[in-house]
């Protein structure tokens, strides 16, 4: 079966993005989505995996949460597992 959507282009250029992510075409992902919701959402091979980070984003977004905070103080060089447990194996 073909089908044709008319989406706004806000719509097209979000899931495009969101395709690129998985991996996939527009068209194939969007017929994930489509088998998916058809199937009453429990086929979890087909899901696309809207919340997967890239390294970069992952560590973009690891920087705006610290942004404004003070540094941290760094570790002296001979800091090692005793330092946190102690006497406690």
């Amino acid at each position: 079966m073909t089908l044709t959507l008319e989406l706004a282009a806000d719509t097209q250029r979000r899931l495009a993005e969101l395709a690129a992510r998985n991996g996939a075409t527009l068209e194939a992902y969007a017929r994930q989505v489509l088998e998916r919701e058809a199937s009453g959402g429990q086929d979890a091979q087909s899901a696309p995996q809207e919340n997967v980070l890239d390294l970069a984003d992952f560590e973009r977004r690891l920087d705006e949460l610290a942004d404004g905070l003070p540094p941290l103080a760094s570790l002296p060089a001979d800091f090692s597992r005793a330092d946190v447990y102690g006497e406690h194996p």
